[in-house]
């Protein structure tokens, strides 16, 4: 018997949703704007400190769905 693997490269956008009240963002940050010009620049303190709050996560595999990702097969022996 041979293990037949089908492996599938693919694509993703991974969308993270934070809801943070603009009162907390304005305490730590002074700004709402003042916060995305920290996110826009990849700060680490900003990043970590919205973590904080939790978030929602979608991944859209939009490769899945509009085809053109990479397919390879491995056959391997079957080693009982």
């Amino acid at each position: 018997m041979a293990i037949i693997e089908r492996r599938e490269h693919h694509q993703l956008i991974a969308f993270f949703t934070y809801e943070i009240a603009d009162e907390d963002i304005i305490e730590k940050w002074g700004s709402v704007s003042a916060l995305e010009d920290l996110l826009y620049e990849h700060h680490d303190d900003a990043v970590e400190w919205m973590d904080d709050f939790g978030f929602d996560r979608y991944d859209d595999l939009w490769t899945d769905r509009k085809g053109g990702y990479e397919i390879d097969w491995e056959i391997k022996p079957d080693e009982v």
